[in-house]
C-alpha cells in the first residue's frame, strides 16, 4: 500500500490534485478535472456551476481579486479562528451527486472537525489552502481518459 493512500472508515483513499477548470461556453457550467497518478492516463472529471469555476481558476492562477470571494472569506473566517484545513476528501458518488468532506483542525485544541461539501467547494478551498486532496479509490470508475479533456483545454487556452 503506497504511503498516499489514507483509510478513513474503511475507503481507501489515493492522493489527488487539481488539474484545471474547463469552462463550458455560456452554459454556466464548467468542468473540474482531478488527477490521481496512481490511474496514470485517466483523470476524474466533475461538472460544477460557473461561480465555484471562477473561484478554482482564480486560486490555481493565484490572481488577485479587489474584495474577497467566497472562498477567500472562508479562508479568512478559517484564519481569525486559528483552524486550519487538514485535508480535502471526496469520498462517494450517491445518485448522480459526488460528495466531499472538508477536514478542518482547531489548532488550539487539536479536534478534527468534518464538514459535508460541494467538492467543487472543496476544491476551491483545497487550492487556496495547499491543503491535500484525497479521492475515494473506488470512484475510479467514473474516471475518463485524460486525453479528451487535454484536447479541450487545449484549444481553450490557443
Amino acid at each position: 500500500m503506497s504511503k498516499d493512500i489514507k483509510n478513513h472508515n474503511k475507503i481507501s483513499y489515493l492522493r489527488a490534485d487539481v488539474l484545471d477548470v474547463i469552462e463550458l461556453g455560456n452554459e454556466g457550467k464548467a468542468i473540474l478535472l482531478f488527477t490521481v497518478n496512481e490511474w496514470e492516463d485517466q483523470v476524474l472529471p466533475m461538472i460544477i456551476d460557473a461561480s465555484a469555476a471562477f473561484s478554482i481558476r482564480k486560486a490555481l492562477l493565484n490572481i488577485p481579486f479587489p474584495r474577497p470571494l467566497t472562498h477567500d472569506l472562508i479562508m479568512n473566517i478559517l484564519e481569525r479562528l486559528d483552524v486550519s484545513i487538514e485535508k480535502i476528501t471526496i469520498d462517494a458518488m450517491i445518485n448522480g451527486m459526488y460528495l466531499a468532506t472538508i477536514v478542518l483542525k482547531d489548532n488550539r485544541t487539536g479536534e478534527l472537525i468534518h464538514v459535508d461539501s460541494r467538492p467543487s467547494d472543496a476544491a476551491a478551498i483545497a487550492v487556496r489552502s495547499g491543503a491535500p486532496i484525497y479521492i475515494a479509490e473506488h470512484l475510479r470508475k467514473y474516471a475518463e481518459p485524460a486525453s479528451l479533456y487535454l484536447r479541450l483545454l487545449g484549444n481553450r487556452r490557443t
